[in-house]
């Protein structure tokens, strides 16, 4: 990649005007990769171009070309960060390192996009190991994204004790086939839901229902640059079976997700709203009330308590998904990945999967992982 970079450089400008005609982003996970790995490492541009000189700076740092051409090193890993991106001018090419292991992808991709509109053809190329993240497989899906693949046999630089070595700890494995062979893999090991299982038993409509109930499981007190507020609708029928119906998760203030949430609870004529009272539930309750007042309705609220930990509160719901007890009504793509990828050490914040567990806990579990008030 960072051949590629210098090769884009020495070519013809992109922009004439500019001395150098160029302007690059280097962009990575922390500022630490972008120097690190993109212009010091023994891959990276200085390898390739020793001419290349990097000024670190208090928020980033500039790389500059004999040319004259310019390059901003930009990191994804907080807000401020991310701002920078859309702050940092105009560039032509974008180097995208690392890009499945953005902190904060989804954002870090729309604030770089707006920054590629210097000269005829902008673009960004992008390394990653391919992990399961829902934008990753959006850009490989995109017509207009070129993917090129290669795995770890692939590479010529390699001591071959080492390539011995990993092949024979991780070939077969899952870790394997996503670090050595360079494959997307669907389902993450150590996650508690497969797109298999919850393909086997989806459902197109679903029969009458005996109880509906609209989950809320807020932002606040998550981990950082995870802003959503989980809201999940799902019932239990008559058949005793439960209904994933709809996924209202957002990213609103909080007028905003409490109408939201008053608003699922309306639409599918809930039987009550359950939230966490452990983290803001006074909090919460104020919200969603003054959301219903506010509408002109009632809604029925009820706190939930969680005795135990997030895992042992998900893994009795997973197993009803197992049983074939529950089934989503129609797709929802993004409470899905959270489904089957979040893991304990993926360091992600399951907004979406917390709403869902304390949906149908509400309905089809009684004094297991949660208490209710």
């Amino acid at each position: 990649m960072a051949d590629y970079v210098n090769k884009h450089v020495a070519g013809p400008p992109c922009d004439p005007k500019l001395h150098g005609g160029h302007r690059i982003g280097i962009v990575a996970p922390t500022l630490g990769d972008a120097y690190n790995a993109c212009v010091n490492g023994p891959s990276g541009l200085k390898a390739h171009n020793p001419s290349v000189r990097l000024v670190q700076g208090g928020g980033g740092g500039h790389v500059y070309w004999p040319s004259g051409a310019e390059g901003l090193v930009f990191s994804t890993d907080d807000a401020r960060s991310v701002d920078r991106l859309r702050a940092g001018g105009n560039r032509c090419l974008d180097w995208w390192e690392e890009l499945a292991a953005w902190p904060l992808l989804d954002d870090g991709c729309d604030q770089a996009i707006f920054g590629l509109r210097l000269g005829s053809h902008p673009r960004a190329v992008a390394s990653t190991t391919p992990k399961n993240r829902k934008r990753l497989r959006e850009l490989i899906a995109d017509p207009d994204v070129v993917t090129t693949t290669a795995t770890t046999a692939d590479n010529p630089h390699l001591d071959p004790r080492f390539r011995e070595r990993v092949y024979s700890r991780y070939a077969g494995t899952e870790r394997g086939r996503q670090e050595l062979g360079g494959e997307l893999i669907d389902d993450v090991e150590g996650a508690l839901w497969t797109r298999a299982n919850l393909d086997q038993y989806r459902v197109k409509t679903h029969p009458d229902l005996a109880q509906v109930v609209v989950a809320v499981d807020p932002s606040g007190g998550h981990a950082e640059g995870n802003d959503e507020q989980g809201i999940v609708v799902a019932g239990k029928g008559v058949d005793g079976r439960g209904y994933v119906l709809a996924d209202r998760t957002c990213k609103l203030s909080p007028d905003g997700w409490g109408r939201r949430a008053v608003k699922a609870y309306l639409d599918f004529k809930a039987d009550r709203i359950v939230y966490e009272k452990n983290f803001g539930g006074e909090m919460v309750e104020a919200v969603i009330k003054t959301a219903a007042l506010s509408m002109g309705v009632i809604v029925s609220t009820k706190d939930v308590h969680a005795s135990r930990g997030k895992v042992v509160r998900a893994e009795p719901i997973s197993a009803l998904y197992e049983q074939g007890r529950v089934s989503q009504v129609g797709g929802f793509p993004e409470l899905e990945d959270e489904l089957c990828t979040w893991t304990p050490e993926s360091g992600q914040s399951p907004n979406r999967l917390d709403a869902l567990v304390w949906a149908l806990s509400n309905m089809m579990l009684r004094n297991q992982s949660v208490s209710f008030v």
